[in-house]
């Protein structure tokens, strides 16, 4: 199983705003791949932080997404509402007993 984690961090308040209203497309259309587990949007309201939280089957399936019209759409979206680059991380996770 493979985990990412996209921390986004909004120019301003109304910034946020418009990026969580495109997330809201990313979000739905990701939730259908075939291969997607979860995928979630998080606010941190102290300081107005969006996180991307997703699971995916697979780096393939993964590697897929990120073709996507739907994730392509969002980052030529949201270029301009960002104060830096996403932060983005990528785990790969296995199963285990405890």
């Amino acid at each position: 199983m493979i985990f990412v984690l996209a921390k986004a961090i909004p120019k301003d308040e109304e910034a946020c705003e418009k990026i969580v209203e495109f997330a809201q497309d990313l979000i739905e259309n990701s939730r259908k791949e075939d291969g997607n587990i979860d995928y979630n949007l998080y606010s941190n309201t102290c300081d107005g932080t969006l996180l991307f939280v997703e699971q995916w089957e697979s780096k393939e399936i993964l590697g897929a997404h990120l073709q996507t019209e739907h994730f392509l759409t969002f980052g030529k979206n949201i270029a301009d509402l960002v104060a830096a680059e996403l932060d983005i991380a990528v785990y790969e996770a296995e199963a285990t007993d405890l």
